[in-house]
């Protein structure tokens, strides 16, 4: 599914060198936007594309986030904690991203966080509900800081999208998924990657659903 408006896009990419990242990244040079991807280690992409600037470097230094965003149209934010789950980042790195947005004048933030991450019992079913407080006990730390992030994009007066996911998957797309903020997620939820990655393009420069928290599945 291709709903970018026609012309030349520039994305300024955070957390692309995970699974999703690199999906995400595919889908775009793919359709001919131009990518500035800020990670640590440039020698974990490995894309050759005449469209894609590879930016080695630190979320926590805004001078890097500042490069990153020259003269992109839009962010799209997909870095999340790894195990063994020691670094809590995402809340700061997403304040510092706003800030840097607001100082050039980019207003469209899409932001993955996940179905399990803040309280929205209405959008979960009782064992998915179960799995989330399992979640917030076994990994507070985490729990709060991604909670922290989603709050940090509702108040930085940008033009936000943040996205729910359930379930990553590497299976095959299929161009189709449920997306908006009432949709509702079980323990069997899932999405592949490639479709989250063309729902967060289509978010990024064809917004639905500008300033809403979207639950995502196939």
């Amino acid at each position: 599914m291709n709903t970018v408006p026609a012309g030349i896009h520039t994305v300024a990419i955070f957390g692309g060198s995970g699974a999703t990242g690199k999906a995400l990244i595919y889908h775009a040079l793919t359709r001919g936007i131009k990518v500035r991807a800020l990670v640590r280690n440039a020698n974990s992409m490995n894309m050759k594309s005449g469209l894609i600037e590879v930016i080695e470097g630190s979320l926590a230094s805004a001078d890097h986030v500042d490069f990153c965003l020259k003269g992109c149209d839009a962010a799209i934010c997909i870095f999340g904690h790894r195990p063994p789950y020691t670094g809590i980042f995402c809340e700061d790195a997403t304040r510092t991203i706003a800030k840097s947005m607001h100082k050039l004048g980019i207003k469209r933030l899409v932001c993955q966080t996940g179905g399990m991450i803040g309280d929205y019992p209405a959008n979960r079913t009782l064992p998915f509900r179960l799995m989330v407080a399992m979640f917030n006990r076994r990994l507070p730390l985490v729990a709060s800081d991604r909670t922290g992030q989603e709050n940090a994009v509702r108040q930085s007066g940008l033009d936000w999208t943040i996205a729910k996911p359930s379930g990553l998957t590497n299976g095959k797309a299929n161009g189709k998924w449920h997306a908006g903020p009432d949709v509702r997620v079980s323990l069997l939820s899932s999405i592949a990657r490639d479709d989250l990655a063309d729902f967060l393009l289509q978010e990024a420069f064809n917004p639905q659903f500008a300033g809403q928290a979207v639950f995502i599945r196939s």
